[in-house]
């Protein structure tokens, strides 16, 4: 009866974790909005930022269906994180076959969907030396556009860190009066005082000045 009662309780404290597990990715991939959602991946996903020869987009009922639907999400973000390598192979592989990539554009329509446009010019023939230095050259742009990826997402990290400390430093003034001349210069001089101090959290300051 004991080992019953023992097996059974470790049965719902397992279940128990595994609902946490559940709901905390719930949580990470549900957004208030699609704008919301859409601004994180950006921020998450370098390849999603246009450069002179690649181009992806996301239809907007996926990123909708996917801002409130974690399954979706999980999808599309799997997919996202393998878009820099599959644009690398598409690359080698044209220059392989004598084409030198003019632009790619992908569009993600849907989870069963996604669509490719590759604009290339055959300059040599698969196995010539011509071809062989087109993919060297394809390697070499391969390369620079991994270091523009990595560039962009440190400069969004820096963006984000300087985004949350702005916001930790808030202010939350109210004064009260008779007259507006004196209730606006006490509102400017507190203001000021405000900016020369950095808040770690929302700070509520009230004042009245009806004397």
């Amino acid at each position: 009866m004991s080992m019953e009662i023992r097996n059974n309780y470790h049965n719902i404290e397992k279940e128990m974790q595994t609902k946490a597990v559940k709901n905390e990715m719930e949580k990470i991939n549900t957004y208030e909005n699609r704008q919301e959602y859409s601004k994180y991946l950006n921020n998450k996903y370098a390849c999603l930022t246009p450069t002179k020869d690649t181009f992806i987009s996301i239809n907007s009922n996926l990123l909708s269906k996917a801002t409130s639907n974690s399954k979706t999400a999980t999808w599309l973000e799997n997919t996202l994180s393998q878009m820099p390598d599959c644009i690398n192979k598409i690359c080698e592989n044209s220059a392989r076959s004598g084409a030198k990539l003019i632009s790619l554009e992908i569009s993600i329509d849907n989870e069963d969907c996604i669509t490719t446009n590759c604009v290339g010019i055959f300059e040599a023939d698969p196995g010539t030396e011509k071809s062989k230095e087109m993919l060297e050259e394809a390697r070499a742009r391969n390369k620079e556009r991994k270091e523009e990826y990595k560039k962009l997402l440190t400069k969004n990290k820096e963006k984000k860190a300087e985004q949350k400390t702005m916001k930790n430093k808030k202010y939350d003034i109210t004064v009260t009066g008779k007259e507006m001349e004196k209730i606006e210069n006490y509102l400017i001089n507190k203001i000021s005082m405000c900016s020369n101090t950095i808040f770690t959290t929302s700070t509520r300051i009230g004042f009245d000045i009806k004397a």
